[in-house]
């Protein structure tokens, strides 16, 4: 689980002031926000990005102490483009600690068609291939995706929703994501929609 104790975030606007809530295991929480107003600065919080006040703590550590249990990547400019997906595969299986069958998720995403192209000759749908099949290679417990499925065409989106629906089934993971595709979104299974809004989040309908 993740508690999040009297959280207050500012960055060069206040996104959150004196949040608390938990985020239990075996359940997804889609955050729902207008753009700019803190869904990503959310996330990176949870990971030590940036700064802020209050507590956050994963089955009762600090994230200093539990780096391995959790995995984020914000977006594909982290990318570094003169590397390919197996070297980013390999990374993250092995600093993980991750038991992951590396061939078996690059050829489940179609990955197997580029996966020693360098990243530099990557569409954006290719990208996203790659880091939706590095959160997968983590094993980590809780996976905070940003906006995960963009640039993915519709067939593909509905393939990442059905495998997670498939992990959430079988694991005790906790997923915390932000979409733009609401309506898709609402096929995922345990699912409890957030709206960040007026300084704290609460739960949408």
């Amino acid at each position: 689980m993740i508690k999040v104790e009297n959280l207050t975030i500012t960055t060069r606007q206040p996104i959150l002031k004196n949040f608390s809530a938990n985020f239990e295991s075996r359940k997804i929480y889609q955050i729902a926000a207008e753009n700019g107003m803190g869904k990503t600065t959310f996330l990176k919080a949870l990971c030590n990005l940036i700064r802020y006040q209050g507590s956050i703590e994963f089955n009762s550590q600090p994230y200093s102490k539990c780096k391995q249990e959790v995995f984020f990547f914000e977006e594909n400019n982290w990318l570094d483009t003169n590397l390919n997906s197996w070297d980013y595969l390999n990374l993250v299986k092995k600093l993980w600690g991750s038991d992951c069958d590396l061939n078996k998720e690059i050829k489940f995403w179609g990955i197997d068609q580029f996966v020693y192209l360098p990243i530099k000759k990557y569409s954006l749908g290719m990208k996203q291939k790659l880091i939706i099949a590095m959160y997968f290679a983590s094993d980590a417990q809780y996976l905070l995706m940003d906006e995960i499925t963009n640039g993915l065409d519709a067939n593909s989106r509905t393939t990442f929703y059905t495998r997670v629906n498939e992990l959430i089934k079988n694991s005790d993971k906790c997923i915390i994501l932000t979409s733009h595709y609401a309506n898709e979104i609402k096929s995922l299974d345990n699912l409890t929609k957030l709206k960040l809004e007026n300084l704290t989040m609460h739960e949408d309908d």
